[in-house]
Protein backbone atom coordinates (compact mmCIF):
# COMPACT_ATOMS: atom_id res chain seq x y z
CA UNK A 1 0.00 0.00 0.00
CA UNK A 2 2.84 2.39 0.87
CA UNK A 3 4.45 1.74 -2.52
CA UNK A 4 1.22 2.61 -4.31
CA UNK A 5 0.82 5.86 -2.36
CA UNK A 6 4.46 6.74 -2.99
CA UNK A 7 4.04 6.08 -6.72
CA UNK A 8 0.90 8.23 -6.85
CA UNK A 9 2.68 11.00 -4.95
CA UNK A 10 5.68 10.93 -7.30
CA UNK A 11 3.43 10.89 -10.37
CA UNK A 12 1.44 13.86 -9.05
CA UNK A 13 4.60 15.80 -8.24
CA UNK A 14 6.05 15.06 -11.68
CA UNK A 15 2.84 16.14 -13.41
CA UNK A 16 2.66 19.39 -11.43
CA UNK A 17 6.34 20.14 -12.02
CA UNK A 18 6.05 19.47 -15.75
CA UNK A 19 3.04 21.78 -15.96
CA UNK A 20 4.86 24.57 -14.13
CA UNK A 21 7.98 24.23 -16.27
CA UNK A 22 5.93 24.17 -19.48
CA UNK A 23 4.15 27.38 -18.45
CA UNK A 24 7.38 29.13 -17.57
CA UNK A 25 9.01 27.88 -20.75
CA UNK A 26 6.20 29.31 -22.87
CA UNK A 27 6.44 32.62 -21.03
CA UNK A 28 10.23 32.62 -21.49
CA UNK A 29 9.85 32.09 -25.23
CA UNK A 30 7.36 34.95 -25.45
CA UNK A 31 9.89 37.32 -23.88
CA UNK A 32 13.01 35.97 -25.65
CA UNK A 33 12.23 37.68 -28.97
CA UNK A 34 15.51 36.76 -30.71
CA UNK A 35 15.18 33.09 -29.61
CA UNK A 36 18.75 32.86 -28.29
CA UNK A 37 17.61 31.22 -25.02
CA UNK A 38 18.48 34.35 -23.03
CA UNK A 39 16.44 37.34 -21.95
CA UNK A 40 18.23 40.67 -22.12
CA UNK A 41 17.12 43.77 -20.24
CA UNK A 42 15.96 45.19 -23.59
CA UNK A 43 13.75 42.15 -24.21
CA UNK A 44 12.39 42.35 -20.67
CA UNK A 45 11.52 46.05 -20.95
CA UNK A 46 10.01 45.49 -24.39
CA UNK A 47 7.84 42.71 -22.92
CA UNK A 48 6.77 44.97 -20.04
CA UNK A 49 5.81 47.71 -22.53
CA UNK A 50 3.71 45.25 -24.56
CA UNK A 51 2.07 43.94 -21.39
CA UNK A 52 1.37 47.49 -20.18
CA UNK A 53 -0.30 48.33 -23.52
CA UNK A 54 -2.50 45.24 -23.12
CA UNK A 55 -3.51 46.31 -19.61
CA UNK A 56 -4.19 49.92 -20.70
CA UNK A 57 -7.62 49.10 -22.09
CA UNK A 58 -8.66 52.70 -22.71
CA UNK A 59 -5.28 53.61 -24.27
CA UNK A 60 -4.78 56.74 -22.15
CA UNK A 61 -1.20 55.86 -21.15
CA UNK A 62 -2.01 54.75 -17.60
CA UNK A 63 -3.47 51.60 -16.05
CA UNK A 64 -6.14 52.19 -13.46
CA UNK A 65 -6.82 49.32 -11.09
CA UNK A 66 -10.19 48.60 -12.73
CA UNK A 67 -8.46 48.14 -16.11
CA UNK A 68 -6.02 45.75 -14.43
CA UNK A 69 -8.92 43.83 -12.87
CA UNK A 70 -10.71 43.47 -16.21
CA UNK A 71 -7.58 42.59 -18.21
CA UNK A 72 -6.66 39.85 -15.72
CA UNK A 73 -10.24 38.63 -15.12
CA UNK A 74 -9.87 39.13 -11.37
CA UNK A 75 -13.60 39.57 -10.72
CA UNK A 76 -15.68 36.42 -10.42
CA UNK A 77 -18.00 35.80 -13.35
CA UNK A 78 -20.90 35.63 -10.90
CA UNK A 79 -20.00 38.93 -9.20
CA UNK A 80 -21.66 42.23 -10.04
CA UNK A 81 -19.71 44.25 -12.61
CA UNK A 82 -18.75 46.95 -10.10
CA UNK A 83 -18.15 44.69 -7.10
CA UNK A 84 -14.94 45.53 -5.26
CA UNK A 85 -11.75 43.56 -5.85
CA UNK A 86 -8.93 43.79 -3.30
CA UNK A 87 -5.74 45.44 -4.51
CA UNK A 88 -3.33 42.69 -5.58
CA UNK A 89 0.26 42.46 -4.36
CA UNK A 90 1.55 42.71 -7.93
CA UNK A 91 -0.37 45.94 -8.54
CA UNK A 92 0.60 47.38 -5.16
CA UNK A 93 4.27 46.59 -5.88
CA UNK A 94 4.16 48.46 -9.18
CA UNK A 95 2.19 51.44 -7.85
CA UNK A 96 5.13 53.23 -6.23
CA UNK A 97 3.16 56.39 -5.32
CA UNK A 98 0.07 54.42 -4.13
CA UNK A 99 -2.41 56.40 -6.24
CA UNK A 100 -3.90 53.19 -7.79
CA UNK A 101 -2.91 54.40 -11.26
CA UNK A 102 0.10 52.81 -12.92
CA UNK A 103 2.30 54.72 -15.29
CA UNK A 104 4.55 53.00 -17.80
CA UNK A 105 7.55 54.21 -15.80
CA UNK A 106 6.27 52.60 -12.58
CA UNK A 107 5.55 49.40 -14.47
CA UNK A 108 8.99 49.38 -16.09
CA UNK A 109 10.75 50.12 -12.79
CA UNK A 110 9.25 46.97 -11.24
CA UNK A 111 10.26 45.00 -14.33
CA UNK A 112 13.87 46.12 -13.90
CA UNK A 113 13.81 45.13 -10.21
CA UNK A 114 12.44 41.70 -11.10
CA UNK A 115 15.02 41.31 -13.85
CA UNK A 116 17.83 42.10 -11.42
CA UNK A 117 16.38 39.66 -8.89
CA UNK A 118 16.21 36.84 -11.45
CA UNK A 119 19.67 37.54 -12.88
CA UNK A 120 21.39 35.43 -10.20
CA UNK A 121 24.89 35.60 -11.72
CA UNK A 122 24.55 39.36 -12.44
CA UNK A 123 25.69 39.05 -16.06
CA UNK A 124 22.85 41.19 -17.45
CA UNK A 125 21.10 38.17 -19.00
CA UNK A 126 18.39 35.89 -17.64
CA UNK A 127 19.05 32.31 -18.68
CA UNK A 128 16.43 29.56 -18.77
CA UNK A 129 17.76 28.20 -15.48
CA UNK A 130 17.46 31.60 -13.81
CA UNK A 131 14.00 32.25 -15.26
CA UNK A 132 12.40 29.09 -13.91
CA UNK A 133 14.09 29.28 -10.52
CA UNK A 134 11.85 29.37 -7.42
CA UNK A 135 10.38 32.73 -6.59
CA UNK A 136 9.39 33.78 -10.07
Amino acid sequence: MKKILLAIGIATLAANTATALTFNSAQFLGIDRDANNEISIQEATSFRARYFALLDQNSNGTVEFEEYVKANNLRSSTALEDSPVPLTDEYREADSNADTILTLQEFQDVGVKRFEMLDKDKNGIISRAEFISPGL
